[in-house]
């Protein structure tokens, strides 16, 4: 119970802002702030497929698995960008909280 619900925060919070980054105009200011406009479609699209992946990890836990370890890196990737342009720790809050959800469901995919 403990993963179903894990997972489905994860992944419905990784489709939420997947499709922000994708489909928000406010989306692309933020990656031009960070240097990195030419990046925001991929993040959005990993977000997205990772999101689903991770969903489908409940029924296919190899694949959450891989997926939840994906996203953990990604969101390890994000911290480093907020870090460099020197984001308000409050802003960092999200990435970190679903960094660390990601990590413990690699771990509870792992022991299905």
């Amino acid at each position: 119970m403990v993963l179903v619900v894990c997972a489905l925060v994860s992944g419905l919070s990784f489709l939420y802002y997947g499709f922000k980054i994708l489909f928000r105009t406010a989306s692309r200011g933020e990656f031009e702030r960070y240097g990195m406009p030419d990046v925001r479609r991929l993040v959005g699209l990993l977000e997205v497929f990772g999101g689903t992946a991770v969903i489908l990890g409940i029924a296919i836990a190899p694949l959450g698995a891989f997926a939840a370890a994906g996203l953990t890196a990604l969101m390890v990737l994000g911290l480093v960008v907020r870090v460099r342009v020197r984001d308000a720790p409050r802003l960092m809050v999200p990435a970190a909280s679903l960094g660390v959800l990601n990590a413990v469901l690699v771990v509870l995919f792992l022991a299905q």
